[in-house]
């Protein structure tokens, strides 16, 4: 790949990176790396290619690469809601995998030699905490876990002696919550000292409220931003979303996104169910129109189980709009129950169906967990806080 003799101080190694400027793929990454930027570290992100992407540009000022495994066709690897596009075992499976990490391996031997950054940061222990420890003698390694990576080790415990051997050659440990962090703390207690907790930011120049913007909606909207795949339980919203239609509860509702495999399975149950009139898919967006969406919003959903973190509802917080998740993974880190948002139970649609007409049909609670939620999220998650966390970490805050 064609390098550049620009400096990098910080070079990120992940799987999901922004791909285009509606892209939902690791766009907190972009973030991240832009807010870290502006403290003085030059930042640098290497990223697996996917078809119709650059394979070396600038975003905001921010040096990306991508590398390239395979042909167009081929490279279903990374983007995929989760790494791991294909299914690892069988003859194609292995082949696909090895060589997505020799050539991971060989593009950042490439920007390491060339650059030698003081840091890598490496999102997600696998597959770029893998490649990163290959790395890491003389230099400083940072590797954060968002959530699909800690899932992998709790249905996959063979991988457990690999990702040791990462946590090992670490020097600091983040993952984005708490239950991620003493999910890791419980399962490698020799690594636990380096566990620290940081979110990734939102971009809190862009998801903030807009005085009189709101509106009231007839009938009410309600908003998620997901992806299709099984973790993000949208079968179960749309459950939830007939008991409401069966109650006469009046809404509307949109899925906002793309990616993973389970759309066509989603629209048969949005025709199934006679919710065609009510709920609509809707493409991803660019932040700007997120945040538009957010602040017209009557509430903001995420049903996922086992969630990393779930920066849509703090997203949603920032802009002024109530939230309503579920008791399940990094969302209790956001959620205060009846202060900052709303919590049902998992995997249970009927509790949702409840949480959710209670939040539609009072206005003002509604109104109460918006200025309750708009507090908690710049309290908990400012971009400056975080950001100086991560800076202090890699040695470049005293």
């Amino acid at each position: 790949m064609a390098l550049s003799a620009d400096r990098i101080d910080v070079l990120f190694l992940t799987h999901n990176f922004p791909r285009h400027s509606a892209d939902f793929a690791g766009r907190f990454l972009a973030r991240l790396a832009c807010l870290i930027q502006e403290q003085g570290p030059r930042v640098g992100v290497l990223a697996p290619h996917h078809p119709g992407a650059s394979t070396e540009e600038t975003i905001d000022d921010i040096r990306v690469w991508r590398f390239r495994y395979a042909s167009d066709a081929a490279e279903q690897i990374a983007y995929r809601g989760e790494w791991g596009g294909l299914p690892l075992f069988g003859p194609r499976g292995i082949w696909a995998h090895g060589r997505f990490l020799r050539c991971f391996h060989s593009a950042a031997k490439d920007l390491v030699e060339q650059y030698r950054p003081s840091v890598i940061h490496a999102h997600w222990w696998v597959p770029g905490g893998w490649v990163a420890r290959r790395f890491a003698t003389g230099r400083r390694l940072a590797v954060t876990l968002h959530g699909a990576d800690l899932r992998l080790l709790q249905r996959k415990r063979w991988l457990r002696p690999l990702a040791a051997r990462v946590f090992a050659r670490a020097d600091i440990i983040t993952t984005v919550s708490s239950p991620l962090a003493r999910a890791l703390s419980d399962w490698f207690p020799h690594s636990a000292h380096k566990l620290q907790v940081a979110p990734m930011p939102a971009d809190d120049s862009i998801f903030s409220p807009l005085p009189g913007v709101k509106t009231t909606n007839d009938p009410p909207l309600i908003i998620c931003v997901t992806r299709f795949t099984a973790q993000k339980r949208n079968d179960v919203l749309l459950k939830a979303l007939d008991l409401l239609r069966r109650r006469e509860v009046r809404f509307h509702a949109r899925l906002i996104g793309e990616g993973g495999d389970l759309k066509p399975q989603i629209q048969r149950q949005i025709s199934a169910s006679g919710l065609g009139a009510m709920v609509e898919l809707v493409g991803s967006m660019d932040q700007r129109a997120l945040a538009d969406v957010y602040r017209r919003a009557d509430v903001v959903v995420l049903p996922a189980v086992d969630e990393g973190f779930g920066m849509v509802l703090v997203e949603a917080q920032l802009c002024g709009c109530a939230v309503v998740g579920v008791t399940s993974g990094g969302i209790t880190d956001i959620i205060s129950p009846e202060a900052s948002g709303l919590l049902a139970r998992p995997d249970d649609p009927e509790s949702l169906a409840e949480v959710l007409a209670r939040v539609l049909a009072d206005h003002e609670l509604r109104e109460r967990l918006t200025g309750g939620g708009l507090a908690w999220a710049r309290e908990k998650f400012s971009s400056a806080a975080i950001v100086d966390r991560f800076l202090t970490w890699y040695g470049w805050r005293g």
